[in-house]
């Protein structure tokens, strides 16, 4: 490096060499990050008399997953006209952290009947900006070949599997008929509590202190693991895409980190939102948690009493439904799982309700038709008991009907779902012995008209006989004018000297 004196000066400034003094006085540089910052897209156009309102209402959605920064939510407007907002904000939160949990919990949050919310990470609008325009093939992943999760199908001889838990070993067999059963697979403390299939067979869940797992195919491996401590209960829907567990043991954020273990606290599927729940609804293809619900209460508050399943499925899987007996039914929508329309169905004195089986089509244009399910009501006061067919989603009431002197009611959906049946338990006039109107109810014919059968004893059970056009049914009765209490399937607990007898309806469409 040149010296210069008071002799030998630079000519210009140019030559001078700062090197030394930018590394000894180097300030580091704060890269400027929105992380923090999320589009939301397709909010409602609004103008400014509305626009505090909906700022208000978006300030609402997104404080449960942080804290957005003063004046942090901000709408452009169109530049000519009225002064409307474009139908997209910018929402600053505090960290990226919270900008993350909104991201993951509100893509696809429905605001209103007409608008869901799309959340996406600002950043990602740079670097949606900085892609190649010239298309570049993925690279082509190896094929894996995957097992069959129902491969027990293919058996030569036709048999079905059965599960047996016996001495902390749960054993696998093939079902025989005229030979001993076929041991497939057994292992030791496989499962810590019980073993249960899948309704397909797909999957077998074991359970387990942490949690739950399903195991499948000819290996049996492990295919997903579900983290709900002490669960005690477990439902699948019809075909298998969604799993519900339950516990006795309210979630704890805390409680779960603790289980995971340090450096394990990603795994923790559950939130401060999942706080003192006990029923949990998973995607059972991912194992990811798509919603947590708190115990069911009364009006007071106290714990109801409840029966499971929790919960019912529609036949198309779209949505979901729990009632609070006596009080109201909540549907949910199983793409958001948000409750639908935002509010449940207030149902005063609300006892049973049943999906339809299937989703019917119309045979003029073969559209399929709404949802629909049927609920009943007993008599209060002067007020009749009611038989009641909901159209869903509309939740447009499509048939009611009247009962008197009723006892109690169950419903029979056909399993094409064309009819349904109330089995109606009614006092005679004396209030000392009972009988049975079977009240049929032709669900997608126009009008919807009801068939009556009245018999002279009590029907203990009802089946329709599985055939897809068929409208035959068998009823067990018995002329015992107080009969025993029975369970879902018809099941007496006391012995009873009971009759069966067949239905079918004419050509004519009579009974």
């Amino acid at each position: 490096m040149v010296e210069f004196t008071a002799n030998n000066l630079p000519a210009t400034e140019a030559d001078i060499n700062f090197s030394d003094l930018e590394k000894q006085f180097v300030v580091p540089e704060h890269e400027e990050t929105l992380e923090n910052v999320v589009v939301v897209d397709n909010i409602p156009v609004v103008d400014e008399s509305k626009e505090e309102k909906l700022v208000q209402v978006l300030k609402k959605v997104f404080k449960k997953y942080g804290t957005v920064k003063a004046n942090g939510i901000h709408m452009p407007k169109e530049s000519s006209g009225k002064s409307k907002t474009k139908g997209y904000a910018f929402v600053e939160f505090e960290t990226a952290q919270q900008a993350h949990a909104a991201i993951a919990n509100l893509n696809g949050y429905k605001l209103d009947k007409s608008h869901s919310l799309l959340v996406n990470a600002f950043m990602d609008v740079e670097r949606y900006t900085e892609i190649n325009d010239e298309y570049q093939a993925p690279p082509e992943e190896p094929f894996e070949e995957r097992e069959h999760l129902r491969s027990w199908l293919s058996d030569a001889y036709g048999r079905d599997q059965f599960v047996v838990y016996a001495d902390q070993e749960l054993s696998v067999f093939w079902n025989e008929t005229a030979h001993p059963a076929e041991k497939v697979i057994s292992r030791s403390n496989w499962t810590e509590a019980y073993a249960q299939w899948s309704p397909l067979g797909s999957f077998l869940c074991t359970v387990h202190e942490q949690g739950l797992v399903l195991w499948g195919g000819p290996s049996w491996k492990k295919l997903a693991r579900f983290i709900h401590r002490n669960v005690k209960l477990i439902d699948f829907s019809p075909s298998e895409r969604y799993l519900v567990t339950c516990s006795t043991e309210p979630i704890s954020v805390d409680a779960v980190n603790q289980m995971l273990g340090a450096g394990n606290e990603h795994q923790n599927p559950y939130s401060i939102d999942d706080e003192g729940h006990t029923v949990c609804v998973w995607d059972a293809q991912t194992g990811s948690l798509l919603r947590s619900f708190p115990p069911i209460k009364t009006e007071d508050g106290k714990l109801a009493k409840g029966s499971w399943p929790q919960f019912k499925w529609s036949p198309s899987e779209k949505y979901l439904a729990r009632m609070t007996q006596n009080s109201s039914l909540s549907v949910y929508e199983t793409d958001t799982m948000a409750l639908l329309d935002k509010k449940s169905i207030k149902i005063p004195g609300i006892q049973d309700f049943s999906w339809c089986p299937r989703v019917v089509y119309d045979p003029r244009t073969n559209a399929a038709r709404p949802e629909m399910l049927a609920y009943w009501t007993p008599e209060e006061g002067n007020l009749p008991a009611r038989v009641t067919l909901m159209s869903i989603p509309t939740r447009t009431l499509v048939r009611t009907k009247n009962l008197f002197n009723v006892f109690s009611a169950s419903l029979h959906w056909h399993p094409e779902g064309h009819a349904l049946c109330v089995r109606v338990q009614r006092y005679t006039k004396s209030k000392k012995s009972r009988f049975t109107n079977l009240e049929i109810f032709r669900a997608y014919e126009r009008d919807v008209p009801v068939d009556v059968i009245e018999l002279k004893d009590c029907a203990v059970a009802f089946d329709w006989e599985p055939v897809a056009d068929n409208m035959r049914f068998a009823i067990i009765h018995t002329d015992d004018p107080t009969p025993p209490v029975t369970n879902a399937t018809g099941i007496a607990s006391t012995a009873v000297n009971t009759s069966v007898s067949f239905y079918a309806f004419e050509r004519k469409g009579k009974l």
